[in-house]
């Protein structure tokens, strides 16, 4: 499997604006397990579960499996433990519970408790507020970190690499310039040495 590659399509799906901590995470292979009775290294079970909520509101369950499908909660639990500093894992909690202090003021519930057209409205009105507050302070917002690592989970899950992207597990001859299949599947090149 070509993470690499994965996560240079997701680099440009995000406009380039991937931090280096959560490339690095990436490239060194934090990817969740997946199993039943996981337990969450870095944040609260109360933590993890409106972090799984909200993934899942980012990334919903269509056709194709959504972020509670894919594990992405672990993901970025992993990502948290592991690949963040110091700084970094002491800003999150503290910026979850401002984004949970909004939600209750706009909603009247925590993310958890609010209904999904709640959720939704929040989390647009929360996303144009934390972008107009981004381009002043020139710091990425809660949401935009937690869609990062949203994204980067999905486009490096096995489960995309396989499915979703042209995948050859093995090395071929590299042909830089070949028809994109009409299929809405996302065309990533393999490289390889010819056999």
């Amino acid at each position: 499997m070509n993470r690499r590659k994965a996560i240079q399509q997701t680099v440009y799906l995000l406009g380039g604006a991937v931090s280096a901590s959560v490339i690095v995470g990436a490239m060194s292979g934090c990817k969740p397990k997946g199993a039943l009775d996981w337990v969450p290294q870095f944040l609260t079970k109360e933590q993890a579960e409106t972090i799984e909520a909200l993934a899942e509101s980012i990334l919903p369950e269509t056709d194709t499996p959504g972020a509670k499908s894919l594990h992405l909660t672990e993901f970025i639990d992993l990502m948290l433990k592991n690949v963040f500093n110091g700084f970094e894992q002491l800003q999150f909690p503290k910026e979850l519970v401002k984004f949970e202090e909004e939600c209750q003021f706009f909603t009247g519930n925590n993310f958890l408790n609010s209904s999904p057209d709640e959720r939704q409205k929040f989390l647009v009105l929360n996303e144009k507020k934390a972008l107009g507050n981004q381009q002043k302070t020139g710091e990425k917002a809660f949401i935009s970190k937690i869609k990062e690592l949203v994204l980067v989970g999905y486009f490096t899950s096995e489960y995309t690499i396989k499915e979703l992207m042209n995948y050859n597990p093995l090395p071929t001859k590299f042909e830089g310039c070949v028809a994109v299949a009409a299929e809405p599947k996302i065309q990533v090149g393999i490289e390889g040495r010819s056999a």
